[in-house]
């Protein structure tokens, strides 16, 4: 498919990101902090490093609970760069999360958008089972007991529904979307009206306006990008594909 640029523009008319008019994909972003990552070259390869154990210049770590265990790996010759979170079929409590070893970096009350490409090879397969990505705070075991968010979250059915927390309000606001397995998509969170988080799936605008706000500030306000798939007991399964992880915000 041909690449057709189309542009995201702020609240005054400036150029914020170049997309994929097709896909809705941002292909130039236009912010002085920028990060994405396309899960691609031979650094990956070599393992994603444990929680705790950073290496420098990697920009990721991996977390697992159980022991069957759950995986956090790259796809060996995926498409485009493909890192899966995986959860094992035996009956225990497991997560398989990558995030920043809790280094928090993304101020979200700085004009910052979140995008990510993903897909559920496996959708959760029992009530319980979740995957999340988006921005979190600290890491803590179980995603719903982070204290501060912004994502993403698919539950047992492949329904997507779009979240926050902020230490005043948690929000999670149906999107209407029930995945399909497999089927990549492009998620979009832009943060840059905190008394209306828009939250977006292929383009297409999924919670009500003004239905999500953001009302954190410094230091709450700093997440890190966080991807996961969790359960906290059973033989249920899940799978999350993450293609792409961006994020582009102001520093001041």
């Amino acid at each position: 498919m041909t690449t057709i640029p189309g542009t995201i523009l702020d609240a005054n008319g400036n150029l914020r990101a170049i997309i994929d008019a097709n896909t809705q994909e941002g292909i130039l972003r236009m912010q002085p902090l920028i990060f994405e990552d396309d899960f691609v070259g031979a650094g990956h390869t070599a393992g994603i490093p444990a929680a705790g154990s950073p290496v420098a210049g990697y920009a990721w770590v991996k977390k697992i609970v159980g022991a069957a265990p759950p995986t956090v790996a790259i796809v060996s010759n995926g498409a485009g760069g493909v890192v899966a979170l995986t959860l094992a079929a035996t009956s225990e409590a497991e997560e398989a999360t990558l995030y920043a070893n809790d280094q928090l970096t993304y101020d979200v009350t700085k004009n910052l958008v979140f995008e990510a490409r993903t897909a559920l090879a496996v959708l959760p397969s029992a009530a319980g089972v979740e995957a999340v990505f988006g921005l979190q705070s600290t890491w803590i075991s179980g995603p719903d007991n982070n204290s501060y968010y912004l994502r993403f979250q698919a539950n047992g059915s492949g329904a997507i529904n779009c979240q926050s927390k902020d230490g005043v309000n948690t929000f999670s606001i149906a999107s209407g979307v029930t995945l399909v397995a497999g089927a990549y998509h492009l998620f979009r969170i832009d943060a840059r009206t905190l008394t209306d988080v828009a939250f977006y799936i292929d383009g297409v605008r999924v919670n009500a306006v003004n239905s999500i706000s953001f009302a954190a500030v410094n230091p709450n306000s700093i997440l890190q990008l966080y991807g996961s798939v969790y359960k906290p007991a059973g033989t249920g399964v899940a799978t999350l594909d993450l293609d792409t992880m961006a994020v582009a915000a102001d520093r001041v």
